[in-house]
């Protein structure tokens, strides 16, 4: 009987970790306004880069995007106010260099590594079924 409560009890502990973990969109703050792209690098020089690509990347208002730089001396954006370090941080899933892209539903839709392709990224998120019924009104 102790055996099989104890079971229970760690079955119980695993899927609250789990559930804990996928439950909700990445960036709560963000969810329903705006698509959210975050590179992450450890190389200042990159971060600078970086951060000009997307400041003169065309279309960004057009798919209410918010961009974001995550660096070891700051996290750049054309938002005013960005998310804690932290819940940005969660989103970056490997380690080195990666963007992720985010839907308005807080779902990752899609990553990169190595490289930063702002063009990939404009086409995939003109792919999202929200974004085609937003082009269509």
């Amino acid at each position: 009987m102790i055996r099989w409560l104890s079971i229970c009890l760690l079955a119980l502990v695993f899927m609250t970790g789990c559930s804990a973990k996928d439950d909700g969109p990445a960036l709560p703050e963000l969810a329903g306004q705006y698509r959210v792209i975050a590179s992450f690098t450890d190389s200042l020089e990159r971060a600078e880069r970086l951060a000009n690509a997307f400041k003169s990347a065309p279309g960004f208002d057009d798919r209410d995007v918010a961009w974001f730089v995550v660096a070891p001396n700051g996290i750049r954006s054309n938002l005013a106010e960005v998310p804690p370090r932290e819940r940005l941080e969660k989103i970056h899933t490997v380690d080195g260099f990666q963007t992720v892209l985010i839907g308005k539903d807080g779902t990752l839709k899609a990553s990169q590594l190595g490289g930063l392709d702002i063009q990939a990224l404009i086409e995939g998120i003109d792919q999202m079924p929200m974004r085609q019924r937003e082009m269509g009104q």
